[in-house]
């Protein structure tokens, strides 16, 4: 594509899209239009953004990964689009659930769903990877608005504060901005999370309910990982959100349970549903990898005593991890100095509003969002190795954890935030 006609076509794009979620949101006023604009802005810029770094700087990106391969699609789309919209996975696998084989149909679903997004959006930008950046944002950032609105509705009167972390938190901004699978997954979950939450409040609204079950398979297509923590979190949210008090007890007892389900499966004989053999499996996968960035981290075994003993290492790789001492690029610089503004947010509020904060385990959202990115930070400790990795994995799981917190900061009309004393 000519540079001058890129150089056109990247405000018209931008314009449209801007307009477009600018109608959408004066139907649903959800979101301050003051604020709309300069968070979508932000998030089509540091979507270009990702790419021109990865493009010059790196030499491996999975984001220009997905978008070469895309390329390949969309030309079969254009010539033969029965061809394209045949599924050519290894659906002989697709009862293997767990298979962490690398022609396993669970092990590339969310590829091929994103690459054929991709092939689809690059009908409209003539495969120019930038433009199509725009576009795939587009899903990414309506995922946060539904987010946004759903966490607006059970913490009212945090809406700056509540913007300034969904929209412009810096991991979630840069890294869940690339054109990867991370970005669809928060596009699947912010949809989920809100169509689950009009269920359970609109009896027998069919639509939500399709919806969310939509969004969940598509969360399972994605990543069926993710898709099964949230499986506890949903229906001890759902518990506790009928009995309307005590949701920790609900959230205790959900948990408690699939831990036990989860070591229990180890004694079936059909070693495909050993969750923990599988998961430690997939452990070895990431281990057997090579990269710079890549960190001490002890193999598991399908043992609950090798689950304890790695827990501090998971816990540690991802709340600490990279130290002042690893830095060694500008990423690793802000991924140290969030992590120390999440803790110190995080004990500074408990500190401070200790009565405030112990209200969190008794609303079920405060806990559906502790315990959704408590298990998915802890996943992720367990599993990846790489501090760069991780720093993408846990963007979005960041904010899951802040907003409880968050929403002990108490705002009033004309004033600056401060902390319930």
């Amino acid at each position: 594509m000519h540079i001058i006609r890129y150089i056109f076509l990247v405000p018209v794009f931008f314009i449209l899209v801007t307009l477009l979620f600018v109608w959408v949101n004066r139907r649903r006023k959800a979101m301050p239009v003051v604020w709309l604009a300069p968070a979508l802005i932000a998030k089509v810029f540091a979507g270009m953004l990702y790419g021109y770094l990865y493009a010059h700087y790196f030499p491996v990106s999975d984001s220009w990964m997905y978008f070469r391969e895309s390329l390949i699609d969309y030309k079969i789309l254009l010539n033969n689009p029965t061809e394209f919209f045949s599924v050519h996975a290894n659906t002989g696998s697709i009862t293997d659930f767990f298979s962490n084989a690398p022609d396993a149909f669970w092990s590339n679903a969310g590829e091929n769903l994103l690459i054929k997004l991709l092939a689809i959006l690059n009908v409209f930008t003539g495969g120019n990877y930038y433009l199509t950046s725009i576009l795939f944002n587009c899903f990414t950032f309506w995922g946060l608005y539904l987010f946004y609105s759903l966490a607006h509705k059970y913490f009212p009167g945090k809406g700056s504060l509540l913007i300034m972390f969904i929209f412009f938190l810096p991991s979630c901004l840069f890294w869940n901005s690339g054109m990867d699978k991370d970005g669809l997954l928060i596009f699947f979950a912010g949809t989920c999370m809100f169509y689950f939450d009009k269920c359970i409040t609109l009896k027998g609204d069919v639509r939500s309910g399709v919806i969310c079950l939509f969004s969940f398979a598509g969360l399972l297509l994605m990543r069926n990982l993710t898709a099964i923590t949230f499986l506890p979190a949903i229906l001890a949210w759902l518990l506790s959100f009928r009995k309307r008090r005590n949701a920790y007890l609900y959230f205790a007892g959900v948990y408690a349970v699939c831990i036990v389900l989860f070591f229990w499966s180890a004694r079936f004989p059909d070693s495909a549903y050993n969750l923990p053999l599988k998961f430690a499996e997939k452990q070895h996968q990431f281990l057997s990898l090579e990269g710079k960035s890549k960190l001490q981290l002890t193999p598991l075994e399908p043992t609950v005593a090798s689950y304890v003993k790695v827990l501090p290492e998971a816990l540690n790789h991802v709340f600490w991890r990279p130290y002042i001492t690893e830095i060694k690029s500008p990423f690793h610089l802000l991924s140290f100095a969030e992590n120390l503004a999440v803790i110190v947010i995080i004990v500074l509020v408990i500190w401070i509003t200790q009565k405030r904060t112990a209200l969190i385990l008794h609303q079920p959202f405060s806990m559906f969002l502790l315990t959704l990115a408590l298990v998915n930070l802890l996943s992720i400790g367990y599993l990846v190795p790489f501090s760069g990795a991780i720093m993408r994995y846990k963007a979005f799981y960041v904010v899951c954890l802040l907003l409880p917190f968050i929403n002990c900061i108490k705002t009033t009309p004309g004033k600056s935030a401060e902390l319930y004393i």
